[in-house]
């Protein structure tokens, strides 16, 4: 029987579509990395391609709505589809879906606002908060941004991605309690208690933690208020990816994993 010939996208766009879908991942974790917009001849010399044929990629990327324009016409951001899908990827991933129940189940455990929350430039952002029926006037809405150095939560996230310097005490907390801690860094009366949680890998996934009065933060939590929060976390790290942990724990404050109410 004669030989069937290759359809020409079998041979030659295959690979053109691979080199394209590559470049293109390239190009939005430039952007991810950056602090601004990126400009052509940036991206030009680190993909090592022309102008001309980045600025073809990024042209598709614009009419796509992933990437767009600077206000200014220099240089070029994450474009509003690329927004959306990334709230999506977040809000909808896997670590949360695995956290909500131990969340709720931490708030209800003392009574304080529980939140998880993931890195992001300059701190932790909050993916999932679940709100103190006995705190009504004090609400965190997911997309609030943690900043360093007043929040613990922004504290471990920071530590755990090696980055340096370390703010005061969290190796040190880390090490004897497996959590951080700070009262009223922003002199608004509110403090907060963190604890990570790991990837499979060892990176940090995200942290867990509750907003309380910095009175019961002073001169340090209770036994039973870092029990929770340390709890939750073992909890949440058995269910998601147990037996993980990072070689940046201090030692003497790896998490212990348990299978107490572990999802099946």
């Amino acid at each position: 029987m004669p030989r069937s010939k290759s359809h020409p996208s079998d041979t030659q766009a295959s690979p053109g579509h691979v080199k394209s879908v590559e470049v293109t991942v390239k190009i939005l974790d430039m952007l991810t990395e950056s602090t601004g917009p990126v400009r052509v001849g940036e991206l030009a010399r680190s993909l090592g391609m022309t102008k001309a044929r980045v600025s073809r990629h990024l042209q598709t990327l614009r009419n796509l709505e992933l990437v767009d324009r600077a206000r200014d016409g220099e240089g070029y951001v994450f474009g509003r589809k690329l927004l959306k899908f990334g709230r999506a990827a977040v809000y909808r991933s896997n670590i949360v879906e695995v956290a909500r129940p131990f969340l709720a189940e931490l708030c209800n455990r003392n009574g304080h606002t529980a939140l998880l929350s993931t890195p992001t430039h300059g701190g932790a952002m909050v993916v999932l908060a679940v709100p103190s029926q006995f705190e009504p006037g004090f609400v965190v809405h997911p997309g609030t941004v943690l900043s360093l150095p007043g929040s613990p939560s922004a504290r471990v996230i920071h530590y755990f991605l090696n980055k340096k310097p370390y703010p005061s005490k969290v190796r040190e907390n880390l090490k004897k309690y497996q959590v951080d801690f700070e009262a009223d860094p922003r002199g608004n009366g509110l403090g907060g208690i963190a604890a990570p949680i790991f990837e499979p890998t060892g990176v940090i996934a995200c942290a867990i933690g509750i907003i309380l009065s910095s009175s019961l933060l002073t001169p340090k939590p209770s036994p039973a208020l870092i029990e929770s929060v340390r709890d939750a976390a073992r909890q949440i790290q058995a269910s998601y990816a147990l037996g993980a942990s990072s070689p940046l724990m201090p030692d003497g404050g790896a998490p212990r994993s348990t299978s107490r109410r572990r999802r099946q």
